[in-house]
């Protein structure tokens, strides 16, 4: 908005003029309409606007002729709003027309740079008067703003024009602003209409100059929502990354909604805030003091509470939720942001796996005991009505067990883990005294989603374990040992053990011998 030079002029004929009422006449009264220009980075800042013009100066014609000049006169029926409004920015003046001496001395000089507050030598007192025309109600004789339809495009720009009388106008928007508008509330513009000879620094034309000013309102960018873990096990820590950037000028109010899904625990006290990469106090934020258990609907609001301390930032905002046991295995866990009326949502899916314990007939045994681990540690599941069993949030998750036993038809089926790690099964018990007492381990990966099985020599010895398959083997004899080697291994074990035990049987009788003797 190039408005300091035009002012300058303005405020040197009003100077040299200043107090020359006869033949003075409203340059209006026989010009025509000046056009005004707004330009917006995007259709939608200017078609969003909802403008009221209101006059605050006039241009006041005097001589005729090649000896025309020009000067400002505040106008009548704002006369005390404008004074009211210069005095609440910092000005004060006991001249006959105050907007007349604030524009002589350069009082009212603005800067084209978001936020449009500040300038190197007049602070914001411009802003500021500004503001206090739009928020003290004084105003009047206010005129509907009809933008032309927008023209441009999203690379070079949009414009759009209206037609007023020419002189000097705060725009106001009254736009209804809600916390879920895609485009933020412009603040009061000031904007003056014709040309200032720039060596003369008068105004020469009331009417035809650069009448552009940039709506100062903001489109606003999408917030976003990220997850640590596209995939976890119940019972495990995600942390959620909420993301929006304030617009500048700031809306008056800014927060983000989420609606934790069924099975995520929010934790109070994980929230933390970063203001452009840079980390920011909680105590300009409001979050939820306790922890909020998702269910769907039921949703929660981070709060920036005051939203022009963060103009023009990108707002980060971290928390962590644990996966309760009421998530869903096959749907996993779904948190979600309002994105100014538009869901964001984010996703966090289990897996599992499942095996079959098998006789040597391939028929299934059912009661042979198993473990899971996660490294050295025992895993906790809770067995479901269709007789899977589930991962538990913990071992004190009601009906929780670290033994997993085999169904009927020999099957064993785990859900509710994480994709990205490994898994050890443990078989802890054979199913009855009559299988020998042959307890094979094996891991479990995943691969797309699918379970890989996988074991070495050393955890499968007697290769009990079909990974391709997906079945563990018991057997009766050591005769129905899948593999010759592994038979001949077991049979010397057998036998070592056999001789064992003759071994001890022979020297208890020899002893008994010698007791007697």
């Amino acid at each position: 908005m190039k408005m300091r030079k035009l002012f300058a002029g303005i405020a040197a004929a009003a100077t040299l003029l200043g107090g020359m009422a006869l033949g003075a006449t409203s340059a209006q009264a026989d010009t025509a309409t000046a056009t005004f220009t707004f330009t917006a980075e995007t259709k939608d800042q200017l078609t969003n606007a909802n403008l009221t013009a209101y006059k605050i100066g006039d241009y006041v014609t005097h001589g005729s002729g090649t000896d025309v000049v020009y000067s400002v006169a505040t106008n009548t029926a704002n006369k005390v709003a404008v004074d009211s409004a210069l005095k609440t920015a910092g000005y004060t003046t006991t001249t006959q027309d105050n907007l007349a001496a604030a524009l002589n001395e350069g009082y009212l000089d603005i800067s084209a740079t978001r936020p449009w507050a500040t300038n190197a030598t007049s602070g914001n007192v411009t802003r500021n008067f500004a503001e206090a025309l739009a928020s003290e109600g004084k105003l009047t004789g206010g005129e509907t703003v009809t933008l032309t339809e927008p023209t441009g495009s999203d690379q070079s720009g949009w414009s759009a024009t209206v037609d007023l009388e020419p002189g000097i106008y705060v725009f106001i928007d009254k736009a209804e602003e809600t916390e879920t508008g895609t485009v933020t509330k412009a603040v009061p513009m000031i904007v003056a209409s014709g040309t200032v000879d720039a060596e003369k620094k008068q105004l020469t034309d009331p009417v035809i100059g650069d009448n552009t000013v940039n709506m100062k309102n903001s489109k606003s960018e999408d917030k976003t929502k990220t997850v640590d873990k596209i995939s976890a096990a119940i019972g495990d820590t995600l942390t959620y990354t909420l993301t929006g950037k304030i617009a500048n000028p700031a809306p008056s109010a800014f927060k983000f909604t989420d609606t934790p899904g069924t099975g995520l625990t929010i934790k109070a006290g994980t929230f933390k805030f970063f203001a452009d990469g840079t980390a920011v106090s909680a105590a300009d934020f409001t979050v939820p003091s306790a922890d909020v258990t998702g269910n769907g609907t039921a949703t929660f609001d981070v709060v920036v509470k005051d939203p022009a301390k963060y103009a023009g930032k990108t707002i980060k905002v971290t928390f962590n939720a644990v996966v309760n046991d009421d998530a869903d295995v096959e749907d996993g866990v779904v948190n979600e942001l309002d994105n100014y009326g538009t869901p964001v949502q984010v996703t966090t899916k289990f897996v599992g796996f499942d095996f079959m314990k098998i006789d040597a007939d391939d028929q299934g045994i059912e009661g042979a005991e198993f473990q899971v681990l996660d490294g050295n540690t025992t895993l906790y599941f809770v067995k479901q009505e269709d007789g899977s069993y589930k991962k538990a949030a913990s071992n004190i998750t009601a009906k929780a067990t670290n033994t997993l036993i085999s169904a009927a038809d020999g099957t064993v089926k785990v859900t509710g883990l994480d994709a990205t790690k490994t898994y050890t099964v443990k078989e802890t018990k054979v199913a009855t005294r009559l299988f020998l007492d042959f307890k094979p381990s094996f891991t479990v990966t995943f691969a797309d989603g699918q379970a890989v099985l996988a074991k070495t020599k050393a955890s499968d010895p007697y290769d009990l374990v079909n990974t391709t398959d997906k079945t563990v083997l018991n057997v009766k004899s050591v005769t129905q040992l899948p593999l010759t080697g592994a038979a001949g291994t077991a049979l010397f074990a057998v036998v070592a053990l056999l001789l064992a035990g003759a071994g001890a049987t022979v020297v208890l009788k020899a002893r008994s011998k010698n007791a007697m003797a």
